[in-house]
């Protein structure tokens, strides 16, 4: 019997049963290719973890990695090339699938602008995905060679050094037919070029310790003079060739013997001293004779350096000179004149037996040095006629204590110059005794060090003071904080109050100005805030735009706020430089040490948690700390991170809010984002969106609710709507590639003019409105519509409505409640459909929720309303469900 002959029932039974099969059969061929293709790619990943573990060549390495993506992206040819900073180049390593000749073709590619997509990506440091490179400009000079080797689509990104940020390659793949990436082939891109990345800074990282291992090498066994380092126990480590030509020892007798093994008895105790002082850590430097190995006697100038490994002193490093023929050569004296005369030390000798130790002979260098060139000004008198007022009357007694007890005396001290001027002195004053002990004549070896000491000073100021703003940093903060913070000597603390200064909105000014007006804006912000403070208080730059007041100049909680209130006040007045006009504001935290802490640091953090409870109450305020704001912080942290990892693993989803007319219809759609968290379930845009302006993380937020938006448009418009509704972020407005993304989406998915609606709020105005309305009129010559949401609720609304090429404006929902029964919401309501009314622009009311409201917007002119009265946010599946069935009920 044929299915033919069956009856109706049973036919339409097999013929179900025969589709089920090949639904099935054809759901186990595509679930056993997936599997095919994640075991490919898994077998991919190890021989790559495993050509790094095996610490193979550069190029083999590189070639791994392209053999990974080749495997996993169909008919793909790798390539990467490193860049010659030396020559501003591109050069290839490593082409796995691509021809040679087309490499070598590419060798020497320049790093500019519009040079093809490698030298493209690594110019502006962006990827450069080209879908057909017979169509882009960039590849005019490479079209002979395209065509030769049948190459159409390329996708190059560039290898950024993950140690210093630096362009340091590209990464690229190239197509015989033209394509763009999805978003499984542009992940695993991005993750080897990353792993890219690594290979080559470990490779640099690896050749420059080498060089220098090499170079440190080099500096010990080639020193002409003899170095060696000693154990704690006074043993051999190590002896270069020059000790082992001196004392006629091989390095290798000698490793783990006593230095003594050359040091005569006599000498010992002397040397055992040195050796004991240099392992306390201090250097030393001394003379010993010594015996080689023939019994030769040699006279060295040793100096013992202590060995520090991460804090530790492990041994002595020395370094010993042969002076056996300088001191064969001292009684030459004609020869050691020449050299006293050619000096460029000062040299002073002055008779040790008269009183005041008379001056008896200068060299040129001293008169040099200090002025004094005339003999009759110098011979015979005391040498403290260079001191004066600023001298250390310290270093004075100490050189008069040397000079009695006929030691050797080595000071520092500031003398002056016959013209008045200061100048500082490395003075080393030394005995000379004749045949016997008894001492003659002092010699003193002058060594001007001005620039030395003001350079150590220079150095010193910058260790505890910022070199834009010339306010303590960081290091004097604390050292200051805990200084006030110790207990006097009557066990009572200082009472501080720590106001923790962060300026609102700095951070876009300054990627948008640039860093010359943003260090401008920080100076005189140093300025301003500085002429606020008492002489005592103390005001730090913390870091970035970042302030940090320390208050000990009064106790009263009341004027410590009301100098908060000053402060504050500093940044009503706009920055003006040249004819650029910047407005600022500030958030400011206190804490003061009434309430228990551990650490000084701790009223800092307490400061700057305080501070971010008034940026979330709004900002452009100050709060005091409390101990029920530490909870508040720790969620907030957590929630960051946790967004963090929201945006990595695309936890979110759009919903859609429809937008109705007059007659219940829908118009319209508003995109509105939700985290489903995987623990927590979904999680309020009211508690996250916040925390990601303040922390930049909206940028990624946003991009991503732009190119979900752009992706459902055609089901929306297919059901019937007329627009989407997208919110953008203020802080994209910052963006410089901000226009092209919003193109290159829009060119993407289709999007044709008048289909998306761009909402954005009024504080986009705040700052720099002249830029932000020059955005707004590109966004609207890309084909996007524009309208203003939350109107009413920002700044200067109305003086804007002029400028703007807005379609429309969102009235607040604060307003349309209870607009039929509040007087104040309905008037405010009723001017802004009046005003709208005659400019022109369309007005939707957001929040209705009742039939009320509805009633009284209608009758006052708006057609297009939004709210729960008629739909609440659905996912899109949902939301196209319920746009069908009132379609059905017109």
């Amino acid at each position: 019997m044929t299915i033919g002959q069956l009856e109706w029932q049973h036919q339409f039974l097999v013929y179900g049963l025969l589709l089920a099969i090949v639904c099935i059969a054809i759901g186990w061929w595509i679930g056993h290719r997936e599997r095919v293709r994640l075991t490919r790619l898994v077998n991919a990943k190890f021989r790559t973890l495993a050509s790094l573990a095996q610490n193979k060549p550069l190029n083999e390495k590189l070639t791994d990695i392209c053999a990974l993506i080749e495997d996993q992206i169909g008919n793909a040819m790798c390539s990467v090339m490193l860049v010659d900073s030396n020559k501003g180049v591109l050069n290839a390593a490593t082409a796995l699938s691509l021809p040679d000749e087309f490499t070598q073709a590419l060798q020497g590619l320049p790093i500019a602008d519009g040079v093809g997509a490698c030298g493209t990506a690594a110019y502006r440091r962006v990827p450069v995905v080209v879908e057909d490179m017979t169509r882009d400009a960039r590849f005019d000079s490479f079209k002979d060679l395209i065509e030769t080797y049948n190459l159409r689509a390329c996708w190059s990104y560039p290898v950024m050094s993950p140690t210093n940020k630096n362009v340091i390659g590209t990464f690229a793949v190239y197509f015989t037919k033209a394509r763009k990436p999805c978003l499984r082939e542009l992940d695993l891109i991005q993750r080897s070029r990353d792993l890219v990345a690594l290979v080559i800074d470990q490779h640099n990282d690896r050749i420059q310790r080498e060089r220098s291992e090499q170079h440190n090498r080099s500096l010990f066994s080639y020193n002409p003079e003899t170095v060696f380092t000693l154990d704690r126990d006074g043993n051999f480590m190590s002896l270069n060739r020059a000790g082992s030509d001196l004392i006629g020892y091989d390095e290798l007798e000698v490793l783990g013997q006593h230095y003594e093994i050359v040091v005569p008895e006599y000498e010992r105790a002397k040397t055992r001293t040195h050796f004991e002082v240099a392992l306390s850590g201090k250097p030393q430097r001394y003379e010993i004779k010594i015996f080689d190995r023939k019994g030769a006697m040699h006279h060295l100038d040793v100096t013992n350096m202590p060995i520090i490994i991460n804090g530790e002193i492990t041994g002595v490093h020395g370094i010993a000179k042969d002076v056996t023929a300088a001191k064969r050569n001292e009684s030459q004296l004609a020869l050691l004149e020449r050299s006293v005369e050619s000096s460029t030390n000062g040299l002073i000798i002055s008779d040790a037996n008269k009183s005041g130790y008379p001056i008896i002979y200068v060299n040129p260098a001293f008169k040099e040095i200090t002025g004094y060139h005339d003999d009759t000004k110098i011979i015979g008198r005391s040498c403290n006629f260079l001191q004066g007022e600023g001298t250390d009357p310290a270093a004075v007694q100490k050189i008069r204590d040397g000079l009695s007890r006929r030691e050797e005396v080595r000071v520092t001290i500031r003398n002056y110059r016959k013209d008045g001027t200061p100048f500082w002195n490395d003075l080393i004053i030394s005995p000379v005794r004749d045949g016997g002990e008894k001492v003659t004549h002092f010699i003193g070896l002058l060594s001007d060090i001005t620039e030395r000491v003001t350079r150590q000073e220079e150095l010193e100021y910058l260790a505890k003071h910022d070199v834009l703003t010339h306010l303590p940093n960081r290091n004097a903060l604390e050292e200051c904080l805990a200084k006030c913070l110790a207990q006097d000597g009557a066990g009572d603390p200082c009472e501080v109050a720590v106001l923790f200064i962060d300026l609102d909105g700095f951070k876009p000014i300054n990627d948008s100005l640039g860093h010359a007006v943003g260090d401008r804006i920080l100076v005189e912000t140093a300025e301003r805030l500085k002429a606020q403070m008492a002489p005592e208080d103390l005001l730090a730059r913390f870091g970035g735009d970042e302030f940090v007041a320390v208050v000990t100049s009064t106790r009263d909680r009341e004027a410590v706020s009301g100098l908060a209130m000053k402060l504050l006040y500093q940044f009503h007045q706009p920055y003006r430089f040249d004819e650029l006009e910047v407005s600022l504001s500030a958030t400011i935290g206190i804490a003061d040490n009434s309430a228990v802490f551990n650490h000084p640091l701790e009223l800092i953090q307490r400061a700057d948690v305080a501070m971010y409870e008034a940026k979330r109450r709004g900002g452009s305020s100050y709060h005091w700390y409390s101990t029920d704001l530490d909870a508040g912080m720790q969620h907030q942290i957590e929630l960051r991170t946790q967004l963090q990892e929201a945006i990595q693993a695309e936890q979110f989803e759009l919903f859609y809010q429809p937008i109705v007319d007059q007659h219940g219809q829908p118009r319209a759609v508003e995109a509105l984002i939700r985290w489903r968290h995987p623990e927590k379930g979904y999680i309020s845009p009211g508690e996250f969106i916040p925390l990601a302006e303040a922390t930049g993380q909206i940028i990624a937020i946003a991009d991503w609710v732009f190119r979900q938006a752009c992706h459902d448009t055609k089901a929306l418009l297919g059901a019937g709507l007329e627009t989407v509704s997208v919110n953008f972020s203020p802080l994209q407005f910052y963006r410089d590639d901000f226009i092209q993304d919003v193109k290159d989406v829009m060119t993407e998915f289709g999007i044709e003019r008048d289909q998306l609606v761009v909402e954005i709020t009024e504080n986009v105005f705040m700052r720099d409105s002249h830029n932000m309305i020059a955005l707004l009129h590109k966004l609207r010559d890309l084909g996007l519509g524009l309208s203003i949401d939350d109107f009413g609720t920002g700044f200067a609304s109305l003086s804007y409505l002029n400028q703007l090429p807005v379609d429309g404006l969102k009235i607040d929902q604060s307003f349309i409640h209870n607009v039929d029964s509040t007087k104040r919401n309905s008037a405010i309501t009723r001017g802004v459909l009046a005003i709208a009314s005659e400019l022109d622009i369309r007005t939707v009311a957001e929040g209705v929720e009742t039939e009320a409201e509805r009633d009284y917007v209608v009758a006052h002119g708006c057609k297009l309303m939004q709210g729960y009265l008629f739909c609440h946010p659905k996912p899109l599946a949902e939301v196209l469900q319920w746009i069908e069935k009132q379609q059905v009920h017109v």
